[in-house]
């Protein structure tokens, strides 16, 4: 029994040597694998960032053929630029239509005062505070009817500034004539004693001091008979009674201005319309680009006081269009909300011959005041 027992020990225990080897030759394997392993992601690694510096190299090399490729052709359009020859003609043809600008602001400025013969336009939304924007005016009221006075005194009071009143043309000659008071607008009625407004009418008009003077006719009559042997005395415009107020502050924007007036600026800003404020905020932009802006408006747009009107009175609705196009444009990047509102109605109705007078009148009174408004504006800053 001993003997098997010894036998069968040796047998295991080979067996054991024999696992152990195995293990032992499995573990070498394993380690030499990992290390295998190891220094392959080593160089695999060692090899993608060759690559990546190599890509970046490239692209460099790229950017900078692409740059110098950029910087060539520009330097050849700068001098193919330079070097082609100037343009004689169209020079030319530039200075022309600058000198022909140029002769009709001239022409209309020589005109002198507007003469209006139509019914008065309105503008919409007229309130009586409104008339502060012509604070500083001097105005005269030729007017034999008390209560028409009366109505008249209410209505401007807003000026702020010393109504004159005439009872009859012989005393509003007395006033213009003999005392030389300096009016800023006359209101005269037709029928009145002693004398009527067209002969109070051709009087003043005689006397060349009084040229600038504008002078509207304030009338029941509708005939149109009187009216027109007022404007050929000298008047300017016509309004009917009962007096309305919308027409009346067209008349004053058509013929005053407020450079006498110390009204606030934003106060104008209401009564023209102008919301500069709100535009600063959408387009979120300081008041130094907005005042940037206003500039180059006012230098590049003011002559379109008299180009628009002149490109009408020729029938050149094809110009007319251009200029307000140009126009509407602007006036979206400066606040200029019911100018441009307007506008954009006068640009609708230009088809319509009947029109083009109503919203010609319209454009002229607007257009100064809010010229006047702006200008205004730059120098409170």
């Amino acid at each position: 029994m001993g003997a098997e027992f010894s036998e069968v020990g040796e047998f295991l225990l080979y067996v054991l040597y024999i696992f152990l080897a195995i293990a032992i030759v499995l573990f070498l394997f394993i380690l030499r694998k990992k290390q295998s392993n190891s220094d392959f992601d080593k160089h695999y690694t060692k090899v993608k960032q060759s690559q990546y510096q190599i890509d970046n190299s490239l692209k460099y090399a790229k950017e900078k053929v692409e740059k110098a490729k950029k910087i060539k052709t520009e330097q050849a359009e700068i001098k193919e630029e330079t070097t082609k020859p100037i343009d004689k003609t169209a020079k030319v043809q530039e200075v022309k239509r600058e000198l022909k600008q140029q002769k009709v602001i001239k022409k209309i400025q020589k005109k002198g005062l507007p003469v209006y013969r139509n019914d008065m336009p309105v503008i919409d939304e007229v309130k009586p505070n409104y008339f502060e924007y012509f604070k500083g005016n001097k105005l005269l009221i030729v007017e034999d009817n008390k209560i028409n006075q009366k109505i008249l005194l209410n209505v401007l009071k807003n000026i702020n500034t010393p109504i004159d009143v005439a009872d009859n043309g012989e005393e509003a000659i007395k006033k213009v004539l003999e005392e030389k008071n300096s009016y800023d607008m006359i209101l005269m009625d037709i029928s009145m004693p002693v004398m009527d407004g067209i002969n109070a009418t051709k009087n003043i008009r005689q006397d060349s001091r009084c040229d600038n003077i504008p002078i509207v006719t304030v009338t029941a009559f509708t005939s149109g008979l009187e009216i027109g042997q007022m404007f050929e005395a000298g008047a300017n415009a016509f309004l009917t009674k009962p007096l309305d107020i919308h027409k009346l502050f067209v008349t004053m924007l058509l013929y005053l201005d407020n450079s006498k007036s110390d009204l606030p600026i934003q106060k104008e800003f209401d009564i023209m319309g102008i919301e500069l404020d709100e535009i600063m905020k959408s387009m979120d932009v300081e008041q130094d680009a907005i005042k940037e802006t206003i500039t180059e408006f006012l230098d590049k747009f003011s002559s379109l006081e008299y180009r628009i009107p002149q490109a009408l009175d020729d029938n050149d609705l094809r110009e007319a269009r251009t200029l307000l196009d140009e126009l509407d444009m602007i006036l979206d990047l400066i606040g200029a909300t019911r100018m441009q509102k307007f506008i954009e109605d006068m640009r609708a109705s230009l088809n319509s011959a009947e029109d083009i007078e109503y919203y010609k009148v319209l454009f002229i009174a607007q257009y100064k005041a809010l010229l006047n408004t702006y200008k205004k504006y730059l120098n409170s800053l």
